[in-house]
């Protein structure tokens, strides 16, 4: 996987907005980090079905954003160990957040992502699936309601 990486970003055109999503954990290894920091290439971070919280995401690149351009993507896209099919079921129409489904973790892993980021001056690309918890504008409220908070108790 990383030889073909190597092989593939040593061949397309130098750009500073490169980013992959692995959503296999097994890729998630640090001869493919040591390709996509080669290269400037950053690492979608996403809460999905089958990866693990996003912490542990952070903590396996240790803390560490590649892209060459300073930007990191995250991506909220499910609850953890829920099929995507089954969250479409259980959100839709999307006009609302749906009880269970919203893990607290996620609001609060995307918050120290968030927090991490940008101690690095790193700009932060949040993508929000209404299959995250029901609705996305109001999963955006609660993580920009917990990122002003936080910014509140570090200010007093």
């Amino acid at each position: 996987m990383a030889q073909g990486l190597d092989e593939f970003f040593s061949k397309i055109p130098k750009d500073t907005r490169y980013h992959i999503e692995l959503r296999t954990e097994a890729y998630w290894l640090t001869p493919v980090f040591d390709v996509l920091e080669k290269h400037g290439v950053g690492l979608v971070f996403s809460h999905w079905t089958w990866l693990p919280p996003l912490r542990k995401q952070l903590a396996k690149v240790r803390s560490e954003f590649f892209n060459s351009g300073n930007q990191v993507v995250i991506r909220l896209m499910t609850p953890l160990q829920m099929s995507y099919e089954e969250t479409f079921a259980k959100a839709f129409p999307f006009d609302k957040m749906v009880s269970g489904m919203l893990d607290p973790e996620m609001i609060e892993d995307t918050v120290k992502s968030v927090n991490e980021a940008t101690k690095g001056k790193i700009q932060v690309n949040l993508i929000i699936n209404n299959r995250a918890g029901g609705n996305a504008p109001l999963i955006a409220q609660k993580i920009a309601d917990r990122l002003h908070s936080e910014k509140q108790q570090r200010l007093f």
